[in-house]
C-alpha cells in the first residue's frame, strides 16, 4: 500500500495533534527527493528509539508513515546508537513543507506560524521543544530551559514568543563542541521557566500530547 498523507489537515490546521506534528518535523525534519526521474519528496523524521515510540502514535493522526532504524553517524558517543527515521513520500506534502521553508530551516519559520492560531501554537512550540529543547537541573537551583539550533540560527521566532509571554531574560550563545558549532537561546529565571512551562503545557493533563519525559522535567525547575 502507497504511503499516504492527510495534506487536508496541514492546509487547513485544526488540530492539536497537526501544530504538533509541524512543530515536531521544523526541529527533527527535513525534506530529501528520492533517486528517481521525478525526484519525489521523501518527508523524514528522527528521533532516539525510545523517544520514536511516542512520536509514532502521533504521527499516525496525519496519515500512514513508514519507520527504519539506522546508525547515528553524527553521534561522538563511545557506544554506537541507533536512530529512527520515520518517512513518508508525498509530493504536495513534500512541496507544502518546502513553500513553508522546512528545507532552509535556519531562517525564522514565521510562514508556517501564521498559518497556525494562536490556540494551536503552544501545540507548535510543545513540538519544537519535544526535538530541540532541552531541560538542565542543577544544584542549587540553577535550572534552565534551552532551545539548540544551527550555528547560523535565526531565533526571532523564539525572541517573538517570549515577548509575547512575557520573558524578558534570555540569552543566545554559540556552543563549540566535538560536532561542532551550534545556537542556543536559554532562560535561566525561575519565574520565566514557570511562564514558559505553563504556556506549553497548560493544558498537559487534559491533553497529553508529546513526551512526558520532557514535561516531568519541568516538574524540578
Amino acid at each position: 500500500m502507497k504511503n499516504r498523507i492527510k495534506l487536508n489537515l496541514f492546509e487547513n490546521i485544526n488540530d492539536k495533534e497537526i501544530a504538533y506534528i509541524l512543530g515536531l518535523l521544523w526541529a527533527d525534519g527535513h525534506v530529501t527527493f528520492a533517486n528517481n526521474n521525478a525526484k519525489t519528496p521523501i518527508i523524514k523524521h528522527s528521533a532516539n528509539d525510545l523517544d520514536n515510540i511516542v512520536f509514532k502514535e502521533i504521527l499516525k493522526f496525519s496519515g500512514e508513515w513508514n519507520t527504519f532504524t539506522s546508525k547515528n553517524i553524527g553521534s561522538y558517543a563511545k557506544t554506537p546508537k541507533t536512530i529512527s527515521v520515520n518517512w513518508i513520500s508525498s509530493r504536495k506534502f513534500g512541496e507544502f513543507l518546502i513553500k513553508n521553508q522546512y528545507r532552509d530551516k535556519n531562517k525564522s519559520p514565521e510562514l508556517i506560524l501564521n498559518e497556525i492560531s494562536d490556540k494551536l501554537k503552544p501545540y507548535w512550540f510543545r513540538g519544537f521543544f519535544d526535538g530541540d529543547g532541552s531541560v538542565t537541573i542543577k544544584n542549587k537551583g540553577h535550572h534552565s530551559i534551552a532551545f539548540t539550533g544551527n550555528e547560523k540560527q535565526d531565533w526571532k521566532f523564539i525572541i517573538d514568543l517570549f515577548k509575547e509571554i512575557k520573558i524578558f531574560n534570555y540569552k543566545i550563545r554559540i556552543i563549540e563542541s566535538r560536532g561542532g558549532k551550534s545556537s542556543q537561546i536559554r532562560i535561566t529565571n525561575k519565574k520565566e521557566l514557570k511562564i514558559f512551562e505553563n504556556y506549553i503545557y497548560g493544558d498537559y493533563d487534559n491533553n497529553p500530547l508529546g513526551l512526558y519525559r520532557k514535561r516531568n522535567q519541568f516538574k524540578c525547575l
